[in-house]
């Protein structure tokens, strides 16, 4: 029953996702699957055309909630009653979370806390079930604006919400309680949990105890989220069977011990298992694991038993069905993939009798399950996590977990008796965020491996289960299978270099610039500048606890994402912060080669963090000039500028001149209008097909004569969206326009990739 349970599962995924990736490469693997249950699994005509109406009801059920997703404002709407649904969510100087609207629709909350007074009295005043008056204006999602970034449009979409609601104002002393129902009881406890965990635990400990117990990792400090992340361990932070079992079983003992029957112990359970679902914030992986406690105790209490595989079929059918856009949820797809494989693999690690050898093939086995999600969502993976996942798998459940329980527990009862507890807690965490900090520098930490394409992830699929299916037999039957894994992953992690394709990317920064280049075979990977933002001295209070950066939030995840496992050439144009302001990150964070700057720039770098990074990693560091030049990959790149000290940082910039493609391009910086005069005096047959227009398109740049000399035929402008600057500045385009040449910017195509092979290639913008 379990197997076949497993099977109609897969099926009842064909028909979610075919609602909405319909297409030949769905139909191909449809028909391999059914092929499999034909020939391999001996299904009849008769069960295969079951597997067909599963399809078709699924595929039903995704229709009909897609159906329902529909907003009931046109977005011009400013007033409204707003109600927290969800925990609000305090974050320096910002208020955001979901809220619920007066329609009964859900809305992301965006709004500015402007005093320090105002933040200390929203974290005591704010609560679930508030209902305040608002005014603000409604805000589509941003779309995904780099290649192969997060589309957080639609990501709210699959869950339901379609705007954003930017507050001007909340009327805080207007607002009602929303009534006082059990469901919003429970969330306020989980809220005042949570904010007991924050007052009473070291700051060391108190985000991982929170997320232990509450299922809530925001409070974790950046760093420590970043290396667990990296080593594959990230999964011990939220909540999964591991915890559910854990309770469960203590309640279960307890309950025993004290003299309760077994069967009003399976009824207690049963009603304690929806409250903690709701006290740990309901994550996919939450809901999967109680649900499956649940079916479990439902049928035990009528004398009946499930398998773990029928169980665990029975519970993700069911979730598809009355919610199919879980299925694209990451902590959905990481749940039931990894428990999955350990309820189908029990045969194969207990055939090694030794417990530590037990624990490492699960560990293995349990990457293995998560290697494509993970390939396909962030484009690496850990090979230390397996190895890792040995030691702290042990450590959270036998040890942590359970401690963390407990001291909370005594604290809330006798807080004398318990804070030596929290202490003795907080050193063990202080030690294993060390471990693991120390972990994430090793070389094996964390390998990119790039997003694989379609073929790829079909046959490192397949080969997967294959893996399954002939170790259970013999291992030495899986050999041929771990062989194809090996040669799939090397192929996939080398597969940069065996590409004839080139590229040179504008990648939206913001207000900012940042262009990459990708040579053929890859013969070289440099980028030009890293964006960054302009900061201001701000009070203490208004911090957030994560700082927005374009290294690691677009830059590095786009460089991973490519397959690009370091950077050969990191070219600063000039010292502005809107061009070189993540530069720090870049280097702390991934591997660079070389970095250039322009000449007679030397000292404004010279006390910079950026320097004393890169000596501290020994890089390589270049000054260039007018005349320097190199060649890679059959493609020569001069350096036009700069050729002397200006007063002006901007007319100081870095230009290229280079040919890729089989066109012409002129990177040009942030230089002026008197650059591109001298420019033209010094160059006066310089022409370009493809010009990067300087300084984001402000008046001060692109004169007329410098693009009637130029003649290109493209000019790419990298801008912010609603910039504070007017940057372009309409003279600017009509000049551009006026000249027929084409125009690309970020601010309205979000990156822009020119995409080449041999002499010829085409133009593609981010957004439609």
């Amino acid at each position: 029953m379990a197997r076949h349970l497993i099977l109609l599962a897969v099926s009842a995924t064909f028909g979610v996702t075919a609602h909405s990736l319909l297409n030949v490469r769905l139909l191909i693997i449809i028909l391999i699957f059914l092929c499999f249950l034909y020939f391999s699994v001996g299904l009849s005509l008769k069960a295969l055309s079951f597997h067909l109406v599963i399809m078709g009801i699924f595929l039903g059920a995704a229709s009909f909630s897609d159906h329902r997703n529909k907003t009931a404002y046109h977005g011009t709407e400013s007033q409204f009653i707003i109600t927290f649904t969800d925990q609000p969510n305090i974050d320096g100087n910002s208020l955001k979370g979901f809220i619920g609207s007066e329609k009964g629709e859900r809305l992301v909350l965006r709004y500015k806390i402007t005093t320090e007074l105002e933040q200390e009295k929203l974290s005591q005043f704010l609560r679930i079930g508030l209902s305040c008056p608002a005014e603000g204006t409604l805000q589509i999602p941003e779309k995904n604006r780099n290649e192969n970034s997060f589309d957080y449009q639609r990501y709210l979409f699959r869950q339901g919400t379609h705007w954003i609601f930017k507050a001007d104002s909340i009327s805080f002393q207007e607002c009602k309680e929303g009534g006082n129902s059990i469901l919003v009881s429970i969330r306020n406890l989980r809220l005042k949990g949570i904010a007991y965990i924050r007052e009473h635990f070291p700051e060391e400990s108190s985000g991982f105890v929170t997320a232990l117990i509450f299922g809530d990792q925001r409070y974790i400090d950046e760093g420590d989220l970043t290396n667990y992340q990296r080593l594959g361990l990230v999964h011990l932070l939220a909540i999964s069977g591991l915890h559910v079992s854990f309770l469960t079983g203590m309640l279960f003992y307890i309950g025993i011990r004290v003299g309760i029957t077994r069967e009003r112990m399976m009824m207690a359970i049963l009603l304690f298992l929806p409250v903690y679902m709701l006290l740990s914030g309901a994550s996919p992986s939450v809901v999967r694991s109680c649900s499956m406690a649940m079916l479990f105790f439902l049928l035990l209490l009528f004398k009946k038993r499930i398998s773990a595989g029928a169980a665990i079929g029975s519970t993700y059918m069911a979730l598809l069905f009355f919610r199919p856009n879980m299925l694209y949820d990451i902590g959905f797809q990481l749940s039931f993939a990894v428990t999955f494989s350990i309820i189908m693999s029990s045969s194969i690690f207990l055939q090694y009798p030794k417990k530590s050898m037990q624990l490492f093939i699960l560990s293995s086995i349990c990457q293995l399950a998560a290697l494509p999600i993970l390939l396909f969502h962030f484009f690496e993976v850990s090979l230390l996590g397996v190895f890792l996942n040995v030691l702290y798998v042990p450590l959270y459940s036998i040890i942590l977990l359970p401690f963390s329980l407990i001291s909370l527990f005594i604290h809330l009862l006798l807080p004398s008796f318990g804070q030596p507890l929290i202490s003795l807690l907080n050193f063990t965490f202080i030690l294993c965020n060390k471990a693991a900090d120390a972990a994430s520098e090793l070389p094996l930490a964390s390998i990119p491996f790039g997003k694989p394409p379609f073929l790829m992830m079909l046959l490192l699929v397949i080969s997967l289960i294959g893996l399954c299916l002939t170790w259970e037999v013999s291992f030495e039957k899986s050999k041929i299978w771990c062989g194809m894994i090996i040669v799939l992953l090397l192929l996939q992690y080398n597969l940069q270099r065996f590409s004839p394709f080139g590229e040179v990317q504008i990648i939206d920064v913001g207000q900012g610039d940042s262009i990459l280049i990708i040579l053929p075979f890859n013969r070289g990977n440099y980028l030009i500048d890293t964006g960054g933002q302009i900061t201001f001295p701000i009070d203490k209070w208004e911090l957030k606890r994560k700082k927005f950066n374009t290294a690691d939030d677009i830059i590095i995840p786009l460089l991973k994402s490519k397959g690009i496992h370091q950077l050969d050439k990191l070219i600063l144009t000039h010292p502005d912060a809107d061009h070189m302001g993540s530069a720090k990150e870049l280097i702390d964070n991934f591997k660079v080669a070389e970095i250039i700057i322009g000449g007679w720039s030397e000292e404004q770098y010279r006390d910079m963090d950026l320097i004393t990074v890169a000596r501290e990693k020994k890089m390589k560091m270049t000054v260039l000039k007018r005349g320097d030049q190199w060649v890679a990959g059959g493609a020569r790149f001069a350096v036009l500028s700069p050729f002397k000290q200006e007063e002006n940082k901007n007319d100081s910039s870095i230009v290229l001149f280079t040919e890729l493609g089989g066109v012409s391009w002129l990177l040009t910086g942030d230089m002026g209008e008197e650059g591109e005069r001298e420019l033209l005096r010094t160059f006066p047959q310089l022409q370009a097909d493809i010009l990067k227009v300087g300084h984001h398109g402000s008046k001060t740049s692109s004169s007329a004569p410098f693009l009637e000399q130029l003649q290109p035929k493209a000019a790419l402008i990298s801008v912010g969206k609603d910039n504070r600057y007017g940057h372009p500045h309409g003279d600017v385009i009509g000049n551009l326009e006026g000249n027929g040449i084409k125009v690309f910017r970020t601010d309205e195509d979000g990156s822009i990739i020119y995409k080449y092979y041999k002499s010829s290639g085409t133009f593609r913008k981010t957004l439609p």
